[in-house]
């Protein structure tokens, strides 16, 4: 008899029970559909599992010049003239390698050396040189620079094709043309040093593809070495006591 009222109920109830069976079904088969889906459409899953891996890069800096007046400067001013001298932003480009060494889940440490083409300019308005006052003169220093960045780079948790990270470290740099745009003792004017370093940090976004990783990137560089050499004799170089220099980079990594 028990069985028999067990088996009325469950003709009775057929319908609903073959639909929660349905949903059941449904429910335990999605979630590995979903996860397969995902993984699918997930670029380069294994990527940040690597110890190590290579690229290249290509950057567009906003370069220019920190400038300290000196007192001698200070004191032409208060003699009431009115010779001034500032600082002009330029472009200049640099590229180079990477290598990036994976050191924990969100933490790599990224070596990126590189060469770098720079012209600083800076304006000079109603400078006296002694032999003739020049309503305004630029002199531009032209830099060709090897660069050695050493970098942290602190990644989050990467979203599908998507990961944000952060970078900070130092840089320094050998210029290859000694910083005085090739001319003679005689006609140096201004003058800076061919070696610098700098403190470097910035953001950026980890863009995964199916062949390789595109991350734009914006960088600052601040120099922490003052640049300028003090050329004898010179009215321009005499209204500086300090130069550092100042980058803005976008950069663009393909790895």
């Amino acid at each position: 008899m028990a069985f028999t009222h067990i088996w009325n109920q469950l003709y009775l109830y057929r319908q609903k029970i073959a639909l929660a069976g349905l949903l059941a079904l449904a429910l335990s088969g999605g979630t590995p559909a979903s996860a397969q889906q995902k993984i699918k459409d997930m670029n380069k899953p294994g990527y940040d599992l690597k110890p190590v891996h290579y690229g290249f890069y290509l950057a567009v800096p906003l370069t220019r010049y920190n400038l300290q007046h000196s007192q001698a400067y200070a004191d032409q001013l208060e003699n009431g003239n009115n010779d001034a001298v500032n600082a002009k932003s330029d472009l200049g480009f640099y590229t180079g390698l990477v290598l990036n060494v994976r050191l924990a889940e969100y933490l790599d440490a990224r070596f990126v050396p590189g060469v770098g083409f720079y012209g600083r300019t800076l304006v000079f308005d109603n400078v006296e040189t002694g032999v003739e006052t020049s309503p305004s003169m630029k002199e531009t220093v032209s830099n060709t620079m090897i660069e050695l960045p050493l970098l942290l780079k602190y990644k989050a948790k990467r979203r599908n094709n998507i990961r944000p990270y952060m970078v900070a470290g130092v840089k320094a740099g050998i210029d290859l043309g000694k910083g005085n745009n090739g001319k003679t003792q005689q006609e140096i004017a201004l003058e800076v040093k061919d070696y610098d370093l700098a403190l470097e940090y910035g953001i950026g976004v980890d863009i995964f593809y199916p062949y390789f990783k595109f991350a734009p990137e914006l960088r600052f560089s601040h120099g922490l070495v003052n640049v300028h050499k003090p050329v004898a004799g010179s009215t321009y170089s005499g209204y500086i006591q300090k130069l550092t220099n100042h980058n803005v980079s976008l950069i663009f990594f393909f790895e």
